[in-house]
């Protein structure tokens, strides 16, 4: 199966292409590179290499609150 096909059904292969050492489950919607959640900032959409250094510091940590931070109501 190629590799298109395969990330069109939703199976992501390989190990993580920023660490290595972690199973891919998410693509970086910037680079393209398959990545695993400890490389993926989620709420971005974007790997660790395609965000700034000062977004990757200001998330890194504690849990950040973020309806206060993006003055947004969640829905549930």
């Amino acid at each position: 199966m190629s590799e298109r096909r395969t990330l069109r059904a939703g199976i992501i292969p390989k190990k993580c292409e920023i660490c290595g050492i972690n199973d891919a489950k998410f693509v970086c919607m910037r680079c393209k590179k398959k990545v695993c959640s400890s490389c993926y900032f989620n709420i971005l959409g974007l790997c660790r290499n395609c965000v700034s250094k000062s977004v990757a510091e200001a998330w890194k940590g504690e849990k950040k609150n973020l309806k206060d931070i993006l003055d947004i109501e969640w829905i549930d």
